[in-house]
């Protein structure tokens, strides 16, 4: 299967959110990414299929896809999808909070059903999903405007949060993630993840797997490469201190891992990513 890799789309320099409409008539093959992508459709329809199965899509409808997912279109009429593309960065960054909300939370990591953007929330997200497409050409947009217009979109497109919302089926899943996300240098096992748990390595790791799409270590390995790819974009640090504040200690080991999750070593991320 192809992956689409961040160099495949992302321009060099600071554009982290950039976007595209494309018009499709036939079959799109299943493909995965390394970043995150949002679809959006604004005319025509489509079956999405992905490893959740198979999902109508029609005018409002959208889906979030985390890195790694693969996903491909088919029985295409006239689709008219917007595909934005989000820097894993964005989420340890200008939108960091964003980990920490239920509703978007349980949208990254339970997305079997398609979202659905409505009236005004799918007028404001065409607005901004045309001005993000247009930035990318002009590669000027700043990184404030480009998160903005982002919100909007992914504003409109999360489920409501009422008082009406079920409880978290599995709070210990939700717990564990994000031990790992506040605390990436940890020497961390499966032991040590499950035992303020209550629930056995294996016990958690079934639930974090159903959950989140990938087993608790492959979660960390992900969460470790976004933050050293954010930080060889922000900073001037070497590769192996980046290594060193991400869990990594080992810079050949950084390295490889590296390359594992973006295709590209980390001096060749910096150079072609960083704002010049």
């Amino acid at each position: 299967m192809h992956q689409v890799r961040r160099a495949d789309v992302f321009p060099v320099g600071q554009q982290h959110v950039v976007a595209g409409q494309y018009n499709l008539t036939a079959p799109s093959a299943p493909h995965s990414h390394d970043f995150l992508e949002l679809a959006v459709v604004t005319a025509g329809r489509a079956t999405h299929v992905s490893a959740a199965g198979e999902l109508e899509l029609t005018r409002g409808s959208a889906v979030l896809l985390r890195p790694g997912d693969w996903h491909g279109y088919a029985d295409c009429a006239d689709l008219t999808v917007y595909n934005v593309y989000i820097g894993p960065e964005v989420l340890t960054r200008e939108l960091a909070w964003l980990r920490a909300d239920p509703g978007f939370s349980r949208t990254l990591y339970d997305t079997p059903d398609a979202l659905r953007l409505e009236g005004a929330d799918l007028a404001l997200a065409e607005t901004c999903l045309e001005q993000l497409t247009a930035d990318r050409a002009r590669r000027a947009t700043s990184r404030a405007v480009q998160a903005g217009l982002l919100l909007c979109v992914l504003g409109g497109a999360m489920p409501q949060q009422g008082a009406d919302v079920p409880a978290d089926p599995h709070p210990e899943v939700t717990a564990a993630a994000r031990r790992l996300e506040h605390d990436l240098t940890a020497p961390w096992t499966l032991e040590r993840l499950a035992a303020p748990s209550g629930l056995s390595p294996g016990r958690l790791a079934r639930l974090f797997a159903r959950r989140v799409g990938v087993a608790p270590m492959a979660y960390l390995g992900r969460l470790r490469a976004e933050r050293a790819a954010a930080l060889l974009i922000e900073t001037d640090l070497p590769v192996a201190a980046i290594g060193r504040r991400v869990g990594w200690p080992d810079p050949n080991y950084t390295s490889r891992r590296f390359r594992h999750h973006y295709g590209l070593s980390p001096a060749q991320y910096r150079e072609r990513f960083r704002a010049r």
